[in-house]
């Protein structure tokens, strides 16, 4: 079973145009050989690396997409490490591709946000459901003195105590 794979590859700075090509063919008959296929190769151009590798400062930067069997994979490296023109490289397999969703699963999705969507709104509160039973003081029934009923069921409330005022806090070497 064929896998997508990618390699970036570094080709020796000093080759013309000529030889940069025939690197790269190199690289896709190798992975012919192997069984593979090349899909797409993109030259990146001379750049400067990172660090000096092989007494090189620069680098010809080659990026090929392809297929092959995971198993032809060490293979493909080995040659590669041994190779005149190509000085570094990198296979990458890339990620496999998401199936794509079924209907079944947009239709669960719809009826999910169906079911998620605000119930109808109530209609507006009028004075007397503006505020709930269990807040609303209870009426007196006199306008006499509370009874029991009424005097246990209100807690009074404590007399405020006088604060005596204190002289502002001096402070040290004023």
């Amino acid at each position: 079973m064929l896998r997508d794979y990618e390699i970036l590859y570094i080709v020796r700075p000093e080759l013309d145009e000529e030889r940069l090509n025939e690197a790269i063919a190199t690289v896709n008959r190798l992975i012919e050989n192997l069984g593979g296929k090349s899909q797409k190769t993109d030259i990146w151009g001379r750049r400067r690396l990172a660090y000096e590798v092989r007494h090189l400062r620069e680098g010809q930067y080659v990026l090929t997409d392809f297929q092959v069997e995971p198993a032809s994979v060490p293979e493909m490296e080995a040659t590669l490490k041994i190779s005149e023109t190509v000085f570094r490289h990198l296979i990458v397999r890339k990620p496999e591709p998401r199936p794509a969703r079924n209907g079944r699963r947009r239709a669960a999705a719809s009826q999910e946000a169906a079911a998620a969507e605000p119930a109808p709104a109530e209609p507006a509160p009028t004075p007397e459901t503006a505020t709930p039973a269990a807040v609303q003081a209870p009426e007196p029934t006199t306008a006499s003195a509370p009874t029991a009923e009424t005097a246990s069921e209100v807690p009074a409330e404590p007399s405020p105590e006088p604060v005596a005022e204190q002289a502002p806090a001096e402070e040290p070497g004023s």
